[in-house]
């Protein structure tokens, strides 16, 4: 019996901490080199944009849009490079900026019953338009914005590209279709684009600086089901507190630039590997990447650490009040298909 337990848990900690080094090893080179430039030449801010461009882009080294490696990556660079000129045009006007989002958010939501490696590319567009939206500006900011966005896209592409001569291919992340109704879909998707609204809305009312991470944790948390949704907001918020601690310890012990661009490309490294593991693992090592690029970018951390896990929290509230509203039938039908 005390061998059969064992072994139970042993299983248990491989899945939750499933690690595909190949993942790792293609996607962190681009990361490293973006952040080691941005730390030599004291671009801090451009560089962190490229890099984070960088950063999301690597995901998609292990999907697949219509059965070809390079297609996830390359829409989601063209998308996140188009989106970053529509968000800085976007955020000069709060009302537009909402409108946009929702109908983005929208789409989002109809694209996780559809294909959910679809729904991962645009999630990273949706990403990509509020963080552009959050620094407004006029038609040459979104430009400049969208040059720096492609060139973090276009070095991770090739250096992947590159990667992956010398290593095999990682690990596919599965990425399943959803066959519902077409009334499914689209109440679905009504149901993204107003969490995803009042997520926003939410994250102003409370004067959270960063307004952007509470609907961008709306779209990730939120599932077609109830408990999905739950599962997943509270490994988001346990993952977004971790890799705050994480990260935190890390800036207060570290003084020197560049090992602390070999801790964000670590960790970093550790994000790639990680996405077949538990979510909350990978959230993890994603907020702690983040956090450690914003400290690099030379944004302020302290402070902004609850700045991040307060607007955690709304969206996940909002996503899971959103989920609550979903027809008991078409969540039984969801959990029976996972």
């Amino acid at each position: 019996m005390a061998t059969d337990n064992r072994t139970a848990i042993r299983d248990t900690l491989r899945k939750a901490f499933h690690f595909d080094w190949r993942g790792a090893v293609v996607a962190t080179p681009a990361l490293l080199l973006l952040l080691i430039v941005g730390v030599l030449s004291e671009a801090h801010v451009q560089a962190s944009i490229a890099a984070g461009a960088a950063f999301a882009t690597g995901f998609g080294a292990t999907k697949r849009v219509r059965h070809k490696r390079l297609d996830a990556m390359l829409l989601t660079g063209a998308g996140m490079t188009a989106a970053s000129i529509l968000g800085t045009m976007a955020g000069q006007d709060p009302f537009i900026e909402l409108i946009v989002t929702m109908l983005m958010g929208g789409l989002c939501g109809a694209l996780i019953r559809w294909d959910t490696a679809l729904w991962w590319v645009w999630l990273q567009i949706i990403i990509a338009f509020l963080l552009a939206a959050h620094y407004p500006g006029n038609l040459m900011d979104g430009v400049s914005r969208a040059t720096l966005v492609a060139l973090g896209t276009g070095i991770q592409m090739a250096m992947v590209r590159l990667m992956k001569l010398g290593v095999d291919a990682p690990e596919r992340v599965a990425t399943p279709k959803d066959n519902v109704r077409t009334i499914d879909l689209w109440l679905h998707a009504l149901r993204a684009a107003i969490c995803i609204g009042v997520a926003l809305l939410a994250s102003r009312g409370a004067h959270i600086i960063h307004e952007y991470w509470s609907p961008m944790t709306a779209m990730i948390v939120l599932k077609p089901g109830l408990r999905d949704t739950a599962f997943r907001g509270i490994e988001r918020i346990g993952g977004t507190i971790l890799g705050i601690l994480i990260a935190t310890i890390i800036i207060m012990a570290i003084e020197s630039p560049i090992l602390k661009v070999v801790a964000a490309a670590l960790l970093a490294s550790a994000a790639f590997g990680l996405q077949q593991a538990r979510y909350a693992v990978l959230a993890t090592a994603i907020t702690a990447t983040v956090v450690l690029m914003i400290a690099l970018a030379g944004g302020e951390v302290f402070g902004v650490d609850w700045d991040r896990l307060s607007a955690t929290v709304i969206g996940g509230g909002v996503a899971l009040a959103g989920a609550a509203i979903a027809p008991k039938r078409q969540i039984r039908a969801r959990d029976d298909n996972l």
